[in-house]
């Protein structure tokens, strides 16, 4: 075998399927890249192409446009040069980076008792799929609520090796919280952190479309269930309304099991 042949053979697959979250992300990416930049779409399109060493007119400029503004959907071809160019870029506001930090912030890095982290427990990692009922009643998140939660809303993971960085990312598949839940439509992904106020569970992130923020005021209950409230940063079209907020909603994180997705 050949040096060429072996270094083929030892190159991470190419990606040449995205999802409707992980075309979100990519979106997300290459718009906050152009942003901090202050470019335009062409001066984006050419920087994917050098950055892929692929000619421009592969990279057609109303395609990346379209993709851009969420405009139908861009073939999965397309996608791979994008990808792989934000693949390449800097790694900046990273979720995990911002957990440490913001546990740091609220002091949950100092040590505890015994001289663990006073931060979340390792048990809080995991893939949770999480249902919605709306509710009229203040916040409150210290007591059991027998509410069955049946609308289907989100998943969400929880990821970290250190108890002091436990990052947040959530997929959310039914954002207007309608039953029966759409098979598709409009999807919103969020990314940020989970802290541990024992009980309190604090969830804060943003969604990276339009850099909202959301919150999450959860309690662990039996089997690992966590539930409580949360609630979301109006939309901008949306801020004329008296409140720039959404109202609390019930929400239920139920964990799903290694064996349940196999």
């Amino acid at each position: 075998m050949s040096d060429a042949q072996a270094a083929t053979r030892k190159r991470a697959p190419r990606k040449t399927q995205f999802n409707l979250a992980e075309r979100e992300r990519l979106r997300a990416a290459l718009r906050n890249y152009m942003q901090e930049n202050r470019i335009g779409v062409p001066a984006l399109q050419l920087r994917i192409a050098e950055g892929t060493d692929r000619s421009p007119d592969l990279l057609p400029l109303k395609t990346l446009q379209r993709f851009l503004a969420d405009c139908g959907r861009t073939n999965d071809a397309f996608l791979q040069p994008c990808f792989q160019f934000a693949q390449s870029l800097p790694s900046t506001g990273r979720s995990d980076d911002f957990a440490r930090e913001l546990a740091g912030y609220f002091g949950l890095l100092a040590a505890g008792e015994g001289g663990t982290p006073r931060s979340a427990p390792v048990r809080f990692a995991g893939r949770y799929k999480v249902s919605a009922k709306r509710r009229e009643r203040k916040v409150r998140v210290f007591e059991g609520d027998e509410t069955e939660f049946a609308l289907g809303y989100s998943t969400c993971t929880v990821q970290g090796n250190e108890q002091a960085r436990f990052s947040f990312r959530e997929d959310v598949f039914n954002p207007g919280m309608v039953d029966p839940v759409p098979a598709s439509g409009a999807r919103h992904s969020f990314e940020g952190a989970l802290l541990f106020f024992d009980p309190l569970v604090f969830v804060v992130a943003k969604n990276l479309l339009t850099r909202l923020p959301r919150a999450y005021w959860l309690r662990e209950f039996e089997g690992g269930t966590l539930m409580g409230y949360g609630m979301e940063a109006a939309f901008l079209h949306e801020t004329d309304t008296a409140r720039p907020y959404s109202n609390p909603v019930d929400f239920s994180f139920e964990r799903i099991h290694e064996e349940a997705t196999s």
